[in-house]
């Protein structure tokens, strides 16, 4: 007998962009560049560019939603997006993400077809290169664009310092081309980013209006409704942070601001909601100013992998330190004078 034929899902992708033309033309053509059967299709939530977003999404084929520039938000324009996709399969990517090989796809949506337990799956690793930024090889290496939920153990992505399966969830099984893992709602690692595949069909389990969109909640949502069973693939995925340490800094601070204070009200997933979180939250900031521990740790990763990037990790521990302490009291002093 012999092996019984593959039917492959329809697929959409959701992307949001405004002013992404530095990455978007990389993402879209390793999209098109798949070999992959079925039917695929790229949504773009457009937030009002004013750079060649647009053309460049035309020139791809991609299919553009309107976002109000008074509504434009990374998130708002993912819930755009994911609402407005169509097919079988919902793949959640960046604009400022590329698909490593032709293969990527089909190595994804596998051990959803070969286990039915399976509701999603995602990447375990950021893809590694010597040529990108340095930044770019420090976020890679780390396993994420912030030290905070690497030294909490919640990144959705491992870091090059740990081999086998590291992250949060219980290793049910290892195969050749993934982890099975089991998932627990009250310890999630930060999924639904950077290459996230999901049953479309399952959403319906969700909150995914644009208002109350978040990438992570919709992962807590089905984990909370029993969908625990998720997969980490053996794969990567490119991840272009930026090349310069204060621009990036800057655009953490936007991140924390938004999604950790004014949008925190009608979130269901926090790095830091428990009071062992809490507590590992204040070993951070010791460990950070100590400057002994991360300096052990950049020696540890170079050890691993012999890239200077990781010396970078005790001036990026205070740079992410400060941009936390700076914002948490601006957000208070805000609160002290609305409650006047």
């Amino acid at each position: 007998m012999g092996k019984k034929k593959i039917i492959w899902p329809s697929v959409s992708f959701a992307i949001a962009t405004r002013n992404s033309e530095r990455t978007l033309a990389l993402c879209l053509s390793s999209i098109r560049a798949q070999d992959y059967p079925a039917k695929t299709e790229i949504v773009l939530a457009d937030g009002g560019s004013k750079d060649r977003t647009l053309q460049i999404a035309k020139k791809f084929n991609a299919r553009v939603v309107n976002v109000p520039e008074n509504k434009q938000n990374a998130e708002y324009n993912k819930g755009v997006a994911v609402n407005a996709a169509k097919n079988d399969i919902l793949v959640m990517i960046d604009h400022d993400n590329i698909l490593p090989h032709s293969g990527w796809l089909k190595k994804m949506i596998s051990p959803i077809l070969l286990d039915n337990e399976i509701f999603g799956t995602g990447v375990l690793r950021f893809h590694y290169d010597k040529k990108m930024s340095l930044i770019d090889r420090y976020s890679t290496l780390l396993g994420g664009t912030d030290p905070v939920p690497f030294f909490l153990n919640k990144s959705a992505h491992q870091s090059y310092l740990y081999d086998g399966f590291y992250l949060k969830g219980k290793l049910v099984k290892e195969e050749d081309s993934y982890f099975k893992v089991k998932l627990d709602y009250k310890n999630l690692p930060a999924l639904g980013g950077n290459g996230s595949v999901l049953k479309r069909k399952l959403l319906k389990y969700a909150k995914t209006s644009p208002d109350f969109f978040f990438h992570i909640d919709v992962h807590v949502d089905l984990v909370k409704y029993g969908y625990t069973n998720y997969a980490f693939v053996k794969d990567t995925i490119i991840h272009l942070t930026g090349n310069n340490f204060f621009p990036f800094l800057r655009r953490r601070r936007y991140f924390i601001e938004k999604y950790h204070f004014e949008d925190q009200s009608r979130r269901r997933y926090s790095v830091y909601d428990s009071k062992k979180d809490k507590i590992a939250l204040f070993s951070f900031i010791l460990y950070s100013l100590t400057l002994v521990l991360p300096i052990l740790d950049s020696m540890r990763g170079f050890l691993k992998v012999r890239d200077v990037a990781w010396f970078i990790h005790p001036l990026m521990c205070l740079g992410i330190l400060a941009v936390y302490g700076i914002t948490t009291i601006k957000e208070g002093v805000k609160n002290v004078f609305l409650a006047r």
